[in-house]
């Protein structure tokens, strides 16, 4: 069994105060078990004014997470928040390791994730193989690195073992302070996972758009290099989504940053994407991979739709939810789509249907890893966009 001890503040620049306040609510004195470690989303202004480093030397159990534009936990939301999340457990044990720093462009992006793997593996007992892991990294889009590359990468040392988590993000027009926290330090560059081992049987949820909501048939990769989308149906990616009217001339890709992609892959499994931009060739530019050979709908979406399909996952959890706890990712491309009138609603949607029923927290990132389960029962993980990602245990 894994309990789950939350704690929020939203005061960056007092740092006694901030850390007098999450120690209030976690009670670390009565409330820890065996094993725990400590979940991290904060706004990057903690960093700076000392709490994130201050809040590490004050707990004693590993610290790990990433910096995000949104935190939310039960009657608490906020773009400018810290929330500290601790898994305690006696039968369940928490292996921390972080990646050599990872240069621009991921030429040393299997020897960082190497150290990662060798790292963890060391202290892994019997080399027991965790049944799940969860890891947290970097922007990659800073790095000019593709994020299905690292989820790839990380799921070859670690084979059949479902992946959950995030990546970095903030709201900056550079994109500049999304940071990896461990033990107090921040980093721009490295990556880091925490493995579980012992009694834990995690089950994991996602949803995105409604099929539905998809414009015409189905249509198919016929080229993608990386994250670039080079032709549908043998012809430019621009001159395809111009010919279905989702864009009226060439140069506007961009403007298909809420236009979802929904992808249907040839394992069975099924990953959604956002187009950031073009590339200047007629290619789109994918928030990730999107294989040759998938078969991919356009979708068109309503703000009623993102919030619908919160509270439907938030519902589909508590089904099987079984005295257990939540942990929720969500895109930020979801949280741009609703627009800031409506920047709390699928966070107050999920809250709505939770309630007090479990501990949960909800952060929004730049990308989230989700294992998929295949018909034969293997996992396959996956870099997801405009998603909502939910991993019980």
């Amino acid at each position: 069994m894994i309990k789950m001890i939350s704690a929020f503040t939203e005061e960056i620049d007092d740092v006694e105060a901030a850390i007098s306040e999450i120690l209030g609510q976690l009670d670390i004195e009565s409330s820890l078990m065996m094993n725990s470690i400590g979940i991290l989303h904060c706004y990057y202004e903690f960093i700076d004014s000392g709490v994130v480093k201050t809040l590490s030397e004050k707990l004693p159990f590993d610290i790990i997470g990433i910096t995000v534009p949104y935190v939310c936990l039960s009657g608490k939301t906020s773009s400018m928040g810290l929330m500290l999340n601790v898994l305690t457990s006696d039968d369940v044990s928490f292996v921390t390791g972080i990646s050599n720093p990872i240069d621009e462009g991921g030429g040393n992006l299997a020897q960082a994730i190497k150290k990662l793997y060798d790292e963890v593996k060391i202290k892994l007992a019997n080399d027991e193989k965790p049944p799940m892991l969860m890891a947290f990294g970097p922007f990659m889009h800073i790095l000019r690195i593709d994020a299905d590359e690292f989820v790839d990468r990380l799921s070859g040392f670690f084979p059949d073992t479902p992946i959950f988590g995030g990546f970095s993000y903030s709201e900056e027009i550079d994109f500049s302070n999304c940071f990896l926290l461990y033990n107090g330090d921040s980093y721009e560059n490295v990556a880091g996972i925490i493995a579980f081992t012992g009694s834990v049987d995690p089950s994991f949820l996602t949803i995105s758009v409604p099929e539905k909501n998809i414009l015409g048939e189905m249509a198919t990769v016929t080229k993608s290099t990386g994250n670039i989308l080079n032709t549908i149906n043998g012809i430019s990616a621009e001159d395809y989504v111009m010919s279905i009217g989702l864009v009226e001339q060439k140069g506007e890709l961009e403007k298909l940053y809420t236009t979802p992609i929904i992808a249907k892959l040839s394992d069975g499994s099924t990953i959604v994407r956002v187009c950031i931009g073009g590339d200047g060739q007629g290619g789109a530019v994918m928030g990730g991979h999107v294989p040759e050979g998938a078969k991919i709908g356009f979708t068109m979406l309503e703000l009623s739709d993102t919030v619908s399909t919160s509270s439907e996952i938030a519902k589909r959890t508590l089904e099987i939810l079984n005295s257990r706890n939540i942990i929720i990712y969500t895109c930020m491309a979801r949280l741009d789509f609703l627009g800031a009138s409506q920047r709390e609603s699928e966070a107050k949607a999920i809250c709505d249907v939770i309630g007090d029923t479990a501990c949960f927290y909800l952060a929004y990132t730049g990308g989230e890893i989700f294992p998929s389960k295949l018909p034969g029962g293997n996992f396959i993980n996956h870099l997801q966009n405009f998603s909502v990602v939910i991993c019980i245990l």
